[in-house]
C-alpha cells in the first residue's frame, strides 16, 4: 500500500506548519514529525480516525496538534485528501 497526497493536501500541509509555528523550530519540526508519522501508520491501520459521511473518507486528528488529515482509501492506495487545523488549543509543550 502506498501513500498519496493530492496537490491541495500537500499545499496544506506545508502553509500549516510554516504558519502556525512561525518563529518555533522546534515546535514546526516536532509537529512535522508526528504528522508524517501518523500518515506512514495509515499504511499499517487504514480504519484509523473517524468515519465521515463520505464512503471510504476518513478524518484523523493528530494528537499533540491541531492537526486533522482527511484520508480516502481507494484500492491499494491512501490518498490524503484534505489536511486543517480544528483551531483547539494545543495543551503544554
Amino acid at each position: 500500500m502506498k501513500i498519496s497526497w493530492r496537490p491541495r493536501a500537500a499545499d496544506d500541509f506545508d502553509a500549516l506548519i510554516t504558519t502556525s509555528n512561525s518563529g518555533h523550530v522546534a515546535h514546526a519540526s516536532r509537529d512535522k514529525s508526528l504528522v508524517e508519522t501518523r500518515i506512514q501508520q495509515i499504511i499499517r491501520f487504514d480504519t484509523l480516525g473517524r468515519k465521515t459521511r463520505r464512503v471510504g473518507v476518513r478524518e484523523l486528528h493528530i494528537e499533540g496538534t491541531p492537526y486533522v488529515v482527511v484520508s480516502q482509501r481507494i484500492d491499494e492506495e491512501i490518498l490524503i485528501l484534505r489536511m486543517f487545523s480544528n483551531g483547539s488549543a494545543v495543551q503544554a509543550r
